[in-house]
Parts: C-alpha cells; sequence; structure tokens
C-alpha cells in the first residue's frame, strides 16, 4: 500500500474520530455556547486552518459568533455578516464569466447562490482556494478576503439555514472532500441549535403563562397574545415556542359530531 494511499486513510479515520467527538459534544450539550466552542476546536484540528468563526442567527440577528485566529482589528472593523452594500462584488467564473453579490455571506445564509457554479456545492455552501483571484475588488470590511483559502458552510435544520462555519487559510487548501465532511458537522450543529430554541422558548413561554393570564375565546379557543390579532392556539404555540401539529378527533368529539361512526367503531373494537 502507498504512502498516499495510507495518508488518506488515516486522514478519513481522523474524520471519523472527529466527527464522533463533535456529536458526542453536541448531543450532550448543556450549554450552547461551550459545546460550540468546543466544536470549533475539533474542526480546526481535522482542518489544519489558522482562521474559523461559527455563527448562529435567529432570522438575521446573530445571537452567536465563536471565532479564532482573526485578528482584533479585523472583528473590530468588520461586522459578524458582510455589510449588504450598493456595492456589487464580481466573482470571476470559467469561460469569463462573473457572479455578482452584494454580500457573499448574506447570500450563502440567505441561499442566493448559483449551485451550478464551481465554487458552490448542492448545499449551496461556498468554497474556493483562490479567493483573491477570483473577487475581482477586495471588500474592506472582509474578515476573509486577505485569506487564500476560504469556506462557508451552511448550518442548516430541516432545509432553512441558521448560521454559517467559516473556514479561511494561506497555507491548507480545502477539498471538496473537506467541504462535504463540514455540510455533515453544520446539520449536526443545526439540530442543535434548533432544539435550543425551542426548550428557550418553551421555558420563555411557560414563564410567561405562569406570570400572567392570556386572553382565550370561550368559544373558538383562539389566543389574544399582548393586544395582537386573535390567533388560533396552533399559531400560537408554534410562534412561541416552534411547536408543530397534527390533526386528530377525541372520542367525545367523534361522539358528537359523527354519532354512527362512533358506534360502528365502537361495535366492532370496543372502544374508540
Amino acid at each position: 500500500m502507498s504512502k498516499t494511499l495510507v495518508g488518506e486513510l488515516l486522514k478519513k479515520l481522523d474524520r471519523e474520530m472527529m466527527a464522533k467527538k463533535i456529536l458526542s459534544e453536541l448531543t450532550n450539550c448543556v450549554n450552547l455556547k461551550d459545546s460550540i466552542e468546543a466544536v470549533m476546536k475539533h474542526v480546526m484540528m481535522v482542518t489544519d486552518c489558522e482562521a474559523i468563526g461559527i455563527r448562529l442567527c435567529d432570522g438575521n440577528d446573530t445571537l452567536f459568533y465563536a471565532h479564532h485566529g482573526f485578528s482584533h482589528s479585523h472583528l473590530c472593523k468588520g461586522p459578524f455578516f458582510c455589510s449588504k452594500d450598493s456595492e456589487v462584488k464580481r466573482l470571476k467564473i470559467p469561460d469569463n464569466g462573473v457572479w455578482t453579490t452584494k454580500g457573499l455571506c448574506w447570500d450563502v445564509f440567505n441561499g442566493n447562490v448559483d449551485k451550478d457554479l464551481p465554487f458552490f456545492t448542492s448545499q449551496g455552501s461556498f468554497w474556493t482556494n483562490d479567493l483573491q483571484n477570483i473577487m475581482e475588488k477586495q471588500a474592506h470590511n472582509c474578515l476573509c478576503c486577505r485569506f487564500k483559502s476560504l469556506a462557508m458552510i451552511r448550518i442548516s435544520c430541516r432545509n432553512d439555514c441558521v448560521g454559517l462555519i467559516q473556514l479561511c487559510s494561506n497555507y491548507t487548501p480545502l477539498t471538496l472532500d473537506m467541504i462535504f465532511y463540514l455540510e455533515m458537522i453544520g446539520k449536526d450543529i443545526g439540530t442543535v441549535f434548533h432544539n435550543n430554541m425551542i426548550y428557550s422558548r418553551l421555558k420563555e413561554t411557560y414563564e410567561t403563562l405562569n406570570n400572567k393570564l392570556t386572553p382565550i375565546c370561550a368559544s373558538c379557543k383562539k389566543i389574544n397574545s399582548e393586544g395582537e390579532e386573535w390567533q388560533n392556539i396552533e399559531d400560537y404555540l408554534y410562534k412561541h415556542i416552534g411547536a408543530e401539529f397534527t390533526h386528530d378527533i377525541c372520542p367525545d368529539c367523534m361522539e358528537k359530531l359523527y354519532p354512527s361512526i362512533f358506534v360502528k367503531i365502537k361495535e366492532r373494537y370496543g372502544s374508540v
């Protein structure tokens, strides 16, 4: 067996072991911030990149940003996401074509990409080992433009993007195999983040409901929350805790609304 093949096998084994450590860290998550920082260290070990950032977002608001390797001056100058300014940035593609963006971070996060282009994956992540040559003009407020290799991996859950993993390097080239591996990690992070958000909203809603009375219609059971329009109870709970519902019918309502069907089911099965 050649040294090259042995080296590749060892790399795959390292990634599998690291994936298990990351999954264990996320599965046993108690404090989301601590777990994400631990995951960031694991990713740095397996990628050998000089700079990494993991950001988690609720809508357009950055809730948490862990980073390592970016200079303090760059962090002070630039926002957590590239600014969406009026100046269009142009990325060169083969055959003298260009892809334009007003904010690469935002476009990757929101899925506004062309997945047929060579620097995007089928999952919508961005990666290149030649950033300074494909970007016609460097963005002054971008943390990543001073690096040669850049990856922006979507952190997703249920087809929604909830954050990005950023990898930057001038010395370690990225590979497509590595990008696919990181997209898998991104899905694990997204699932934990989604569950964490549901728990936080559930706790917040419980504390709110525990401290005050919420108006509910005595007839249709719609809820009026803080002077807002009346909402179905399903919509109210989805908004506050992310709970989703499927509809069924209880025995009492079946007997009232569908008495003949109720009798047949009871005669056949003994109960409803």
